[in-house]
């Protein structure tokens, strides 16, 4: 099989081999991924729906992490502007 050719931004240095992680606060860090060289990805894709989302929780402490979609905001309104403003 040929190997893909991976595109590293400028100055980040690919891993070969790592962990994903997710850390709740500064508690340790939980792998929740791993690949052996640097072509690896993990990628979490939220689409604009009601009642879409993620939520992790750290079987340590029970802090919980939620990652959801919810109706656009003025916070959202404002973040859109200044991407529109950056382009």
């Amino acid at each position: 099989m040929a190997k893909k050719k991976v595109n590293i931004p400028e100055g980040k240095e690919a891993l070969e081999g790592c962990d994903f992680c997710m850390q709740f606060d500064y508690d340790d860090p939980h792998v929740i991924g791993a690949s052996e060289n640097a072509d690896g990805v993990m990628e979490i894709v939220l689409k604009s729906y009601m009642d879409v989302g993620i939520t992790f929780l750290c079987p340590n402490t029970g802090k919980k992490l939620r990652l959801f979609a919810r109706p656009l905001s003025d916070t959202g309104k404002a973040i859109l502007d200044q991407q529109a403003e950056n382009k």
